[in-house]
C-alpha cells in the first residue's frame, strides 16, 4: 500500500506524537494514507484511540523489533 504521508514519531512521548500525526493528516486529503512509524507500547496505544476519536481508520500494524508502523487512512 502506498502512502502519502509519513511520520517519523520513534522516541517521542506525550503530546509530541499528537502534533506530529496531526500536522501529518492535515498534508493529505480525505482517504489519503499516512504511515506512522512508533518504538513504544504506550505511543502505539495512543496512535490507535486517536485515529478511532479524530475518525480515521487503521489499515494495517507492522511490527519489526521495537518499530510499529501504522497506515492510518484519513477520513472524511
Amino acid at each position: 500500500m502506498d502512502a502519502e504521508g509519513y511520520v517519523d514519531a520513534r522516541g517521542t512521548y506525550c503530546q509530541a506524537p499528537f502534533v506530529m500525526l496531526k500536522e501529518g493528516m492535515d498534508r493529505l486529503a480525505g482517504g489519503g494514507v499516512l504511515k506512522v512509524d512508533v518504538d513504544n507500547a504506550p505511543t502505539g496505544e495512543d496512535v490507535r484511540v486517536w485515529a478511532r476519536r479524530m475518525g480515521h481508520e487503521i489499515l494495517g500494524e507492522e511490527k519489526e523489533g521495537e518499530k510499529t508502523t501504522f497506515s492510518i487512512r484519513k477520513g472524511g
